[in-house]
């Protein structure tokens, strides 16, 4: 969907009917964008205005991006993705940083606790799609249902994967070994602070935790709080 697509849209959804000319006018649409829009668009002579069904769907959708989006967001998850089926385990994205040299101990227990409580743990260094990292972050987190983020040193990319989970209306549990590394944005997020030498505790925290995200489907965990 191109520019004039999207800048179309929002005109007729403000202003209802529209004549084509005074779209093309406003919007700098190019010939290509006419027969385009025709796909989002109901016509009437020469009048352009949104059809009922899809006014309903792009209000709910403003009504959701109002605030920062809920796990029912919906678009939220890939359209792509197919249905998870019983038994199969929940997908969650971790975000922590890579380079210090408690990754690894602290890795290995959040995909410990992951499992143990029916989750499959991703972390971003261990992707190995070809391609943009960033796109492939994405859609890790879109994947997903829950990021663990870790903020231990408050490291950036942390903190940008833990905005694309909060754009995305995801559950978060935020790990830290320093409650001064919380800004005070994430403060009301789950928090669990661990020491690297109680991994055995953060583990059973992270489980206590991951048992409480909310279900997507019936078959999954408690029931949705949206």
């Amino acid at each position: 969907m191109d520019r004039d697509i999207v800048n179309a849209l929002h005109y007729l959804y403000q202003k209802g009917e529209v004549e084509w000319s005074t779209l093309a006018q406003k919007l700098w649409c190019g010939p290509d964008s006419a027969p385009t829009v025709g796909t989002y668009v109901k016509t009437k002579d020469s009048t352009l205005s949104l059809s009922d069904e899809l006014m309903r769907f792009f209000k709910a959708v403003e009504d959701q991006l109002a605030n920062l989006p809920k796990p029912d967001f919906v678009f939220g998850y890939p359209f792509s993705e197919p249905i998870r089926e019983a038994g199969q385990r929940r997908p969650c994205f971790v975000a922590m940083p890579y380079g210090p040299t408690w990754f690894e101990a602290v890795k290995r227990s959040i995909v410990k606790a992951a499992v143990a409580a029916g989750f499959h743990a991703e972390v971003s260094i261990d992707m190995a799609t070809p391609g943009p990292i960033t796109d492939q972050i994405w859609q890790g987190i879109r994947r997903s249902d829950v990021v663990v983020a870790d903020v231990t040193d408050s490291n950036p990319n942390v903190f940008y994967e833990l905005g694309l989970a909060h754009a995305l209306g995801k559950e978060v549990i935020v790990i830290t070994q320093a409650r001064d590394d919380v800004p005070f944005d994430l403060r009301t997020t789950r928090l669990i602070p661990y020491q690297r030498r109680e991994l055995a505790r953060l583990e059973g925290d992270l489980s206590n935790a991951f048992g409480a995200v909310a279900a997507r489907y019936l078959h999954e965990g408690p029931e949705p709080r949206f």
